[in-house]
């Protein structure tokens, strides 16, 4: 049985389902039939062997039941369920092909068979099959997503191991994890012995998907996001803010990891080497089995999971799929759960803070069921939340302005815009055409004005309107101190909230169609007001925001026909002001769903446009200049699909991975940290060089700085080494690179080539400079590369010897079998990168090195 445990993972078949079970029956099911129903009684556990089933998501009518997956996994199972109390189904499951047949056991006897111990192979044959599931329904969310911006994710565990904690202190963490919780002290303390503490920078990739963890992670602080790219999809499966939880675990399972997992914030994570723990479990094999077991319950909720997305895609703001999570669950809840509140709570804007306070409280105090359930709608109603304070931030900028009875309209316009910059600061969008606006004051601004979303109107009925706030906050405010003049429209008499706000600012009122249509001689005073007004404002240096349509549009709309007063009032001040357009896009829709998007173009005068101050000159202008701003908004329209949504994934040099830009600010940050740049040895290159965390310490009394970063090649160190090495003044640089470029195709001679420039490039900044190259090392997941990196080795060493003078470090020659094969043991488990013991070997043999090189540069001194 010993053996058995060892095995990592072992394929099953109908033959030896029979084997473990030979009460077993096949049995063949027609198309349309249920295999299980939500909230019913799990009793029968069962193996498809062959067919499909689709699985799906139980609404108030049954007729529109979503489809959430379809599955044809060849002896995945069905009764997951069965191994939790209450033993209840959250999905109802419908035979799909023509006929699907099964293999069955009453679900008691495999809770027997699995109580006698040593039936591990069994559990993580299910939970490998059950993975695969998973993935089946994360794709099914390609129907519904949008393509994104991205780069592909890098290899990139950037980290930093702390002092070592205390294990008392990594179990109190364990048992605020419904996964963990569920082991005994003894458990806990064996995995904690065995846990290292990692620091991570934000947007670090943890792991990458398609590829292995190589080890389990358990969140302390921080926020880690689980998500997959397929093809231009980015699909979240989730995003982890609690402490304790558990991710990483697909290496467990002998399984490539679904997704990728990169850090958001500055993250803190206990890491347990995966060889570590089955080395654990190979002296437990009772552990072992409970730790499979809840691993399937832990899958269970992610697939659960995964169907309640698919739902929340097909609503608005995943709110949808927080009520579907919480009904599905509702056989399972205890009567006195505060989450059957929830649903009830989130309805309404007034209340939705009583809902997430209530989710926030179970997250650290709820049963265990309670602990996922909390955790997952906090998750899920993540843009939810956001909006909420969106709306939050809309409701303060009006009680600045409309409950402080403040006379001072200066002071409140100020005000107003200082709330609205906080506001808009949290909410993505983007402004362009920054340096088309005039130096100094006293312009008319005039843009394309654009209706609310209904969502985001105040309790008082009342609603800030998006654009022009923008407008005058994010664009005026920041650049000349002062948001401006803006003419707003006379509120009709019960429009209490619209009225009590804009008196209180100092704006110019003006007439439209949505205003109490006023008598021909009150429309005429009104515009008498207006040209008065706002010639007084624009010869005091204040701009003015005016809106030539005199009414609101959708994006897709705009612009509606232009009126003629505002060009009429630039025409007739003196002196004359520039106009200055200004395109708003997208501020009519619900946050998620677009970018919202401002584009500030060239400012003109009008006199230099139109031959005449007369009507019929301005009228034939505005005709013309009304198809020209026409223009511009579609322009803005497809400049904010552009940077909101491409398909950009391409590996050529002019774009390069994401990850990398906050990881090469991180390292030009960690040349300014040093404490000094004497004798300062920089070691340059790819991740060989990134993940060695401990090099101060391994090649200290020497004074050295990691600036190498994940998956760069010798291009990419000749593109970012001016950036780089700005501020830097290195003695001595030792290279490492080379890897990589072989691994994309790349020729030894290409490499050399490579080599030389990046050599040349350190040779024109630093003409005294050291230089030491680190010879490729061989990997056991590149063991197809090692001739080329034999050859490769030997035309570098030749070029860094014999032309350069300088130093070469042989790593590979120790990290090599007689018969030329890599040796494991020096390997993560991915085979690639490094280990303990591997860094331990090349700490030996660059210090020696190191002291070699300074003993000679001694000598040859005397």
């Amino acid at each position: 049985m010993e053996h058995q445990t060892r095995l990592l993972k072992q394929e099953i078949n109908t033959q030896k389902l029979q084997e473990y079970f030979p009460n077993g029956q096949i049995k063949t099911y027609s198309k349309g039939y249920a295999i299980s129903y939500i909230h019913k009684k799990v009793s029968t556990f069962r193996w498809l062997l062959e067919g499909s089933v689709n699985y799906y998501i139980s609404l108030e009518n049954p007729e529109s039941d979503i489809l959430v997956c379809q599955n044809s996994e060849p002896f995945s199972t069905i009764g997951l369920n069965g191994f939790n109390t209450p033993k209840r189904f959250t999905y109802k499951a419908i035979v799909a092909s023509t006929q699907a047949t099964f293999f069955e056991i009453p679900f008691k006897e495999l809770k027997a068979y699995l109580q006698k111990g040593h039936q591990n192979i069994l559990l993580k044959n299910i939970g490998s099959k059950l993975y695969h599931v998973l993935r089946t329904a994360l794709l099914k969310q390609t129907e519904l997503l949008n393509p994104v911006r991205f780069q592909p994710f890098v290899e990139d565990r950037q980290f930093f191991i702390s002092p070592v904690a205390e294990q008392e202190a990594i179990v109190s963490l364990m048992r605020r994890s419904p996964f963990l919780d569920y082991f005994e002290e003894r458990n806990l303390m064996a995995l904690a012995a065995l846990a290292e503490r990692r620091e991570y920078e934000p947007d670090e990739v943890l792991y990458v998907q398609d590829g292995s963890s190589n080890g389990l992670f358990i969140l302390i602080h921080g926020e880690v996001t689980i998500k997959r790219i397929e093809n231009t999809i980015e699909i979240k499966q989730r995003s982890i803010k609690n402490s304790g939880f558990v991710f990483g675990w697909s290496c467990l399972l002998k399984e490539k990891d679904i997704c990728s997992a990169i850090t958001n914030t500055k993250t803190s994570a206990y890491f347990i080497p995966e060889g570590d723990l089955m080395k654990l479990f190979q002296q437990d094999d009772i552990f072992e089995g409970q730790f499979y077991q809840r691993l399937l319950w832990l899958i269970g909720n992610q697939l659960n999971a995964a169907f309640v997305r698919y739902v929340g895609l097909l609503g608005k703001h995943n709110l949808q799929a927080v009520y579907q999570l919480i009904k599905n669950n509702k056989s399972r809840l205890l009567l006195s759960s505060p989450l059957h509140q929830v649903p009830h709570l989130l309805k309404s804007n007034t209340t939705k803070q009583l809902a997430y306070g209530a989710l926030t409280k179970l997250v650290k105090s709820g049963t265990s069921l309670e602990r996922h359930i909390a955790s997952l709608s906090l998750e899920l109603l993540g843009e939810d939340q956001k909006e909420y304070e969106f709306l939050s931030g809309l409701q303060e900028i009006y009680k600045s302005v409309a409950e402080k009875n403040s006379k001072d309209v200066k002071q409140n316009r100020k005000s107003c815009a200082e709330l609205t910059i906080k506001v808009f600061n949290n909410v993505p969008h983007i402004i362009e055409g920054w340096e088309n606006l005039p130096h100094n004051t006293g312009n008319i601004f005039i843009y394309n004005h654009l209706v609310n979303d209904a969502h985001y109107t105040l309790n008082n009925n009342f609603q800030i309107t998006l654009d022009s706030h923008f407008l005058s906050a994010m664009v005026l405010y920041k650049k000349y101190g002062e948001p401006g003049i803006r003419t707003v429209r006379i509120g009709k008499g019960q429009e209490y909230g619209h009225q009590n706000y804009y008196d209180n600012l100092g704006y110019i009122n003006v007439y439209t169609k949505e205003s109490e249509q006023p008598t021909t001689d009150k429309k005429e005073e009104a515009r008498s007001i207006f040209y008065r007004e706002a010639t007084k404002h624009l010869e005091q240096g204040y701009n003015l925001i005016i809106s030539p349509e005199g009414t609101s549009y959708r994006t897709e709309e705009s612009p509606g026909p232009f009126k003629m007063g505002a060009f009429k009032l630039a025409l007739h001040t003196e002196p004359e002001p520039y106009i200055v357009p200004v395109v708003m896009v997208n501020f009519d829709h619900r946050l998620g769903k677009s970018l919202y998007y401002c584009a500030i173009q060239k400012p003109f005068l009008l006199s230099e446009k139109v031959a005449s101050k007369s009507n019929q000159d301005l009228y034939a202008f505005l005709q013309k200049y009304q198809d020209e701003y026409s223009s511009y908004v579609q322009t803005a329209i497809d400049r904010a699909d552009e940077l909101n949504v491409s398909n950009s994934g391409s590996d050529n040099l002019e774009e390069p991975p994401a990850i990398w830009c906050n990881e090469i600010k991180r390292l030009k940050r960690r040349i300014g940290k040093l404490e000094t740049q004497e004798n300062l040895i920089a070691f340059y290159g790819s991740s060989s060089v990134r993940l060695w965390v401990n090099m101060q310490r391994d090649l200290s009394p020497f004074n050295v700085v990691n600036l190498g970063f994940g998956g760069s090649t010798f291009a990419w160190c000749i593109h970012y080494f001016d950036e780089i090495f700005k501020e830097a003044h290195p003695s001595k640089i030792v290279l490492y690179a080379g890897e990589n470029d072989l691994n994309d195709g790349k020729t030894p001679q290409e490499v050399l080539s490579g080599c030389m420039e990046l050599v040349t490039m350190i040779y024109d900044k630093y003409p005294g400079v050291e230089l030491a190259l680190i010879s490729l090392k061989p990997s056991v997941e590149r063991e197809h590369l090692i001739p080329l990196i034999m050859e490769t080795n030997l035309m570098l060493s030749k070029y860094i010897i014999t032309e350069l003078n300088a130093q070469y470090i042989n790593v590979f020659a120790q990290m090599i079998t007689t018969d030329n094969r890599p040796i494991p043991e020096l390997y993560l488990s991915d085979g690639l990168h490094l280990n303990k013991q591997g860094y331990a070997l090349w700490s030996t043999a660059i210090k020696k090195a190191l002291q070699a090189a300074d003993s000679l540069e001694l000598e040859n001194q005397f």
